[in-house]
């Protein structure tokens, strides 16, 4: 093997070694309750395409765990970097990224900020457990919730907003 041929293999086991700490890494970030009971926790992937100008994309795979009233919803990269872990009560909602910790005065306000779009919080559990409620503006699809896919578009009032979601089974 040429000294070209070796650099490019220790550059390749590196990077693999990289990955495999990264993907471990990531999976120690999101921690479930052990009090947690199955229902109350979902995962899979998440992607949002907000059609405005400029028109914004963001897809992740996420750990939701607990209600409307209070939560975690942890989103990590394909890669299994972590992206954001959004935290929720009735008294506060905050946003951490690895960058910064955000403090709002509302899970909406959070909502909006992380997701780029109003989203009800109520109505995403709802969806969740297979409620097929709308607020004002928006559509849900749940016909390929057995299949652990939910799709929901919002038509107004601002720029259109599709969220898909693809849950992983239990």
């Amino acid at each position: 093997m040429t000294l070209f041929g070796q650099r490019m293999g220790t550059r390749v086991a590196r990077w693999l070694a990289m990955c495999v700490l990264g993907l471990l890494t990531a999976c120690s970030n999101v921690t479930v309750r052990p009090d947690t009971t199955p229902q109350d926790v979902w995962q899979g992937r998440l992607a949002v395409n907000i059609s405005a100008d400029p028109a914004r994309t963001f897809s992740a795979n996420f750990v939701l765990q607990g209600s409307a009233r209070a939560g975690v919803l942890a989103l990590t990269s394909v890669l299994g970097t972590r992206v954001a872990t959004l935290r929720w009560s009735e008294e506060s909602a905050t946003l951490q990224t690895p960058q910064e910790l955000l403090e709002f005065e509302s899970v909406d306000a959070m909502l909006t900020r992380s997701l780029g779009t109003p989203l009800p919080l109520s109505t995403l559990f709802g969806w969740l457990q297979g409620e097929a409620a709308t607020p004002a503006g928006w559509e849900v699809d749940l016909h390929d919730l057995p299949a652990g896919r939910i799709r929901a578009r919002r038509m107004a009032p601002e720029a259109i907003a599709d969220i898909k979601i693809i849950l992983e089974p239990r």
